[in-house]
């Protein structure tokens, strides 16, 4: 299996990308600086642009505190309300464009003097109730003032006279009218301002009351957010949207401003410091890999070509012969065409010492078959020329053991097979002379024979051969005729396995076709028959009935192939 990141281009990728590693980690650490300080710009912005968005309310809230105070110390001094005391509340209100309602309202919630509505019962609204508790200076807000019917800023202070409470002063600045106070004006599109006093509650908003939750902090409440100094921090606002808040005390204690903005994820001043040392490590791969592949892989590749051209066909193909390849390359190529060069050139003497060395053992082969069949003809001679049955069986018998032998070497020189003959056609050969010479007698016997293809090496052949005609010739001898006539003779080569071969050979018993004195044996034939097993490296088996003496020889052998015949053999 071939890994993707196991090739030259790779792995140079690689070893530049750590190289460039450093560079990048060093920009990547400086973005994040950047980013961080562009952070902390950003927080300080929002902080100076929320106060100067919230410095008109401030001022609205300073200057209704003011005359609350102002108004209050004037109604403790007189010891309460006196006759006119509406008239100081009107003069306030309408030397003061942006206060909309003065007034005095007794600890019963009675608005004993004021600019507008003198006499009215205030104990249902929104204001008279925490004063009533709490009793200290405070500014509210209310969506609907009950004065003024609108949305407004009341600022709110109670009246003493010595240790006695008896009621408060409160001035009411409509939202409407802030945006009218200098520095109010120009706040920032993107910007969103709440004022919001110590206990939480929302004193006015650049959106509409039902929509300030979209921009308060998540986890974070308003009261906690109660502080005498300014400081600012990023959260998510209710929304989902991740926005930068800022928190400027407007009176501290009494009323804060909270500013806040999205938070600009995409801007290329934040991008920048990471694009640059990605896009140069980018850059930086293709190139190296442009570089690896044009002046090396490409190469290497039409090598390996090469290389699988000479595999197949012994062809020596150059590399290059442009001047652009790289010397490196050039001496790898001369090395490899040199070497191919004398591997060919190797391998064609090779195969001229062994065609040499066939043509060689052909002849030795061809000469001992000759000297061979001589032997076999001067023993034919002495057959005719033999008085007795005995002698002339007998050099029969050294005769066919000559032609076995001739019989190999004939097939070695004939067959183009590297050294290894055809046992069966060999077997079919020799048992066909020697069943051909044994019944000289005028008998029928029912023949059988059956040869699997099966290749041997010579040494092992000669004894396979001499052992079959023995056997053969011993057959022919003990043959007997069975009660009902019958009188066969089987013989058999087949595969035994991947690599086993059985030589079979039986005879029927019964009554002899030769008297017992022409068949008196010596023993010889079972001894050569031992003997030549063990040169053929097989098991002899015998199976002896009173009808049948069947014989059984188990070796090892190559299968015959044909797909290799005329070249190489394969083993079994």
């Amino acid at each position: 299996m071939s890994w993707p990141f196991r090739g030259l281009a790779a792995r140079v990728a690689g070893t530049l990308a750590v190289a460039l590693m450093p560079i990048g980690a060093i920009a990547v650490w400086q973005a994040v600086q950047i980013a961080a300080e562009q952070q902390a710009n950003a927080e300080t912005a929002l902080l100076t642009a929320t106060a100067e968005a919230a410095s008109g309310e401030a001022l609205a809230i300073a200057s209704a505190s003011g005359a609350v105070a102002t108004l209050a110390a004037h109604v403790a001094a007189d010891g309460g309300p006196v006759a006119d005391c509406s008239d100081m509340f009107r003069n306030v209100v309408r030397d003061t464009p942006q206060f909309s309602f003065a007034g005095f309202v007794d600890e019963a919630g009675v608005l004993r003097c004021a600019s507008s509505d003198v006499g009215r019962d205030l104990t249902g609204g929104l204001l008279y109730p925490v004063m009533d508790r709490d009793r200290t200076p405070m500014v509210l807000a209310s969506g609907f003032g009950s004065i003024s019917g609108t949305s407004v800023i009341v600022s709110a202070a109670p009246v003493h006279v010595g240790t006695e409470y008896i009621g408060f002063v409160a001035v009411s600045v409509p939202h409407s009218r802030i945006f009218g106070i200098p520095g109010a004006a120009g706040m920032e599109q993107d910007l969103n301002i709440v004022t919001f006093n110590t206990d939480g509650s929302v004193l006015s908003s650049d959106r509409e009351f039902a929509e300030i939750e979209g921009v308060l902090p998540v986890g974070r409440p308003l009261p906690t957010l109660v502080s005498t100094r300014q400081f600012s921090f990023t959260s998510y606002s209710e929304d989902g949207e991740e926005r930068v808040f800022a928190v400027v005390p407007i009176i501290p204690g009494v009323v804060h401003a909270l500013g806040s903005r999205p938070v600009d994820t995409l801007g290329w001043d934040r991008l920048s410091p990471v694009i640059f040392p990605v896009l140069m490590l980018a850059v930086g791969l293709i190139v190296a890999f442009g570089a690896v592949n044009a002046l090396v892989i490409r190469y290497i590749r039409k090598l390996k070509d090469n290389l699988n051209e000479f595999a197949r066909s012994r062809r020596i193909v150059p590399l290059s012969t442009k001047p652009g390849l790289a010397q490196e390359l050039v001496e790898i190529d001369e090395t490899w065409t040199d070497l191919a060069t004398h591997l060919v050139q190797e391998e064609a003497e090779l195969e001229n010492m062994v065609h040499e060395k066939n043509v060689l053992l052909k002849e030795v082969h061809h000469r001992v078959k000759n000297n061979l069949q001589l032997i076999a003809s001067i023993v034919n001679l002495k057959i005719r020329r033999a008085t007795s049955p005995e002698a002339r069986r007998s050099l029969k018998e050294v005769q066919m053991r000559v032609m076995s032998i001739a019989a190999v070497h004939r097939a070695l020189y004939s067959e183009p097979t590297s050294g290894r003959v055809r046992a069966d056609e060999l077997l079919q050969s020799v048992i066909d002379s020697t069943i051909s010479a044994g019944l000289t007698d005028d008998r029928t016997i029912d023949l059988q024979q059956s040869y699997s293809p099966v290749l041997l090496y010579p040494d092992q052949a000669v004894p396979l051969l001499l052992m079959a005609s023995e056997a053969v010739t011993n057959a022919l001898k003990y043959m007997g005729r069975l009660d009902n006539g019958d009188a066969s003779l089987t013989i058999s080569l087949t595969i035994e396995g991947e690599n086993k071969a059985m030589l079979r050979i039986v005879n029927t018993r019964g009554t002899p076709f030769l008297p017992p004195d022409q068949v008196l044996g010596s023993g010889l034939g079972r001894s050569l028959i031992a003997g030549f097993a063990t040169q053929v490296g097989g098991t002899v088996e015998l199976d002896v009935t009173d009808d049948y003496y069947d014989f059984h020889l188990t070796f090892e052998a190559a299968v015959f192939d044909p797909s290799t015949a005329g070249g190489e053999l394969s083993l079994g």
